[in-house]
C-alpha cells in the first residue's frame, strides 16, 4: 500500500476520485479528447497516468517535465522522453532517425531539427496506430522550453493528427489554466481540453488508507494516531504513504510522524525555492509568511494591512502576488468565506523556514 514512488498497479491506486479518473481518462482517449489532470503536488496525478498506461496497451511517448520546475528556461537538448512504448523495429528509416533525435541518441543541430523530428515521428505513428498518446507531466513548464514551440505542436496535433491524444498533468493548476484558457483573440486547442481535478484525500479516505496498509502489514496502531498523522500531513497521499512506510519499517507513531513531517517540509522547501527562482520578489515570501501564521485564513484586507506595511509595493502588485500564489496551488482562496489560507501544514512550516532566511519575522 505504501508506495513512495508513483503507483503503477491499479490495486494500489487509492481514493475514489483517483480511481474514477481512470475511467474518465479511458473515455477521453477513446473519444480522442485532450485531457488535463490537475491538482496539487503529490496528490497522485502521475500515479493515475502510470496506472492507466500500465493497464491499457496504448502506444505512447511520455515526457516528464517535473525536473525542470523552477527553471526560467529549458533547452530543447534536455527534452528526452522519460518513457516510450512503440514498436521501433516497425518504423521506417526516417522515423527511426527522428526517434534518435528526440531521444537525444543523435545530437539535434537545432531546435527546428528537433521539432521537425518529433512532428515527423508523430505523423508516422498517427498513421500506424489507431490510438497514440503524447503524455506531458507537469505541462505548465512547456512555455519555458527554448528552441521549439510546444504549444504550436499541440495545436498541430489537434488540427491534423486524428489518432493522437494529448494527456497533460499540472501541479500548479492556475498556471496550466493560463495555457489552456488563452484569450478570446487567441483561440487554441485548449478550449477542447477536458479537465480532471484530483484533490487531496478526504480525512476518511486518508484514515482508511493508513488503516488498510497498516493492517496488511500487521502493524499495531490506534485511531488517535491515524487522526494525528492525517491532520499533520494535511491529507496528502504522498506524505501519508511516507508515514505508512516508516511505520512498516518498525518506527513507532511519534518517530514515523516526525520523519514524515520533516520529509514533507523538506519537499515543500525545495518547491518554494523553485517557485521563488521564478517569482524572486521578497514580497512573495512576506505574503506567504503572513498567511502561514493564521491557521484559518485571512481576508485580503488583513493580508494587505500586514504586507503593505512591510514591503514597498502597491496594492495592485499585491493582487498579482495573491493571484500567482493561488495559481501555484500553495494558497487556497475561498470566495464564499472571502479568505486566503495556506493549503497544507507542512507547507506552512516550510514557509517559516524560508522566511527566516529572508530575515522576515
Amino acid at each position: 500500500m505504501f508506495e513512495v514512488r508513483p503507483v503503477t498497479s491499479e490495486r494500489n491506486l487509492y481514493g475514489r476520485e483517483h480511481r474514477e479518473a481512470l475511467g474518465r481518462l479511458k473515455e477521453n482517449v477513446e473519444e480522442k479528447t485532450f485531457t488535463a489532470i490537475l491538482g496539487p503536488r503529490r496528490v497522485g496525478k502521475t500515479s493515475i497516468i502510470r496506472v492507466f498506461l500500465n493497464k491499457y496497451p496504448y502506444r505512447y511517448i511520455y515526457y516528464d517535465l517535473s525536473p525542470f520546475m523552477g527553471r526560467q528556461g529549458i533547452s530543447y537538448t534536455e527534452l528526452a522522453p522519460a518513457m516510450i512504448n512503440i514498436e521501433t523495429e516497425k518504423l521506417s528509416y526516417r522515423a527511426q532517425l527522428s526517434l534518435g533525435l528526440i531521444r537525444l541518441d543523435l545530437k539535434p543541430e537545432s531546435g527546428v531539427q528537433f521539432q521537425n523530428a518529433l512532428i515527423n515521428l508523430l505523423r508516422e505513428l498517427n498513421g500506424k496506430y489507431d490510438d497514440l498518446l503524447l503524455v506531458i507531466d507537469e505541462a505548465q513548464v512547456m512555455p519555458l522550453i527554448r528552441g521549439i514551440n510546444m504549444l504550436g505542436l499541440l495545436q498541430l496535433i489537434s488540427n491534423t493528427m486524428d489518432n493522437t491524444t494529448v494527456i497533460m498533468t499540472g501541479s500548479m493548476p492556475g498556471l496550466l489554466e493560463r495555457i489552456l484558457n488563452p484569450s478570446a483573440s487567441k483561440p487554441m486547442f485548449a478550449r477542447y481540453v477536458d479537465r480532471i481535478f484530483i484533490p487531496r484525500w478526504t480525512s476518511d479516505e486518508s484514515i482508511g488508507y493508513l488503516k488498510k496498509g497498516l493492517r496488511e502489514a500487521k502493524v499495531p496502531h490506534t485511531r488517535a494516531e491515524l487522526e494525528e498523522a492525517v491532520e499533520e500531513l494535511s491529507n496528502v497521499p504522498g506524505f501519508l504513504a511516507y508515514y505508512g512506510k516508516m511505520r512498516t519499517r518498525g518506527m513507532g507513531h511519534e518517530e514515523a510522524l516526525r520523519e514524515a513531517s520533516n520529509y514533507a517540509v523538506g519537499i515543500w522547501e525545495q518547491d518554494l525555492e523553485a517557485f521563488l527562482n521564478i517569482y524572486s520578489t521578497r514580497a512573495y515570501v512576506t505574503a506567504l509568511w503572513v498567511l502561514s501564521r493564521s491557521r484559518f485564513g485571512l481576508t485580503r484586507k488583513e493580508i494587505a494591512s500586514e504586507v503593505l506595511r512591510r514591503e514597498n509595493i502597491s496594492d495592485r502588485s499585491l493582487s498579482r502576488i495573491l493571484k500567482n500564489l493561488v495559481s501555484s496551488g500553495m494558497v487556497e482562496h475561498s470566495r464564499k468565506r472571502g479568505k486566503y489560507r495556506i493549503a497544507e501544514i507542512p507547507l506552512a512550516k516550510a514557509i517559516e523556514n524560508i522566511a527566516l532566511r529572508y530575515g522576515i519575522r
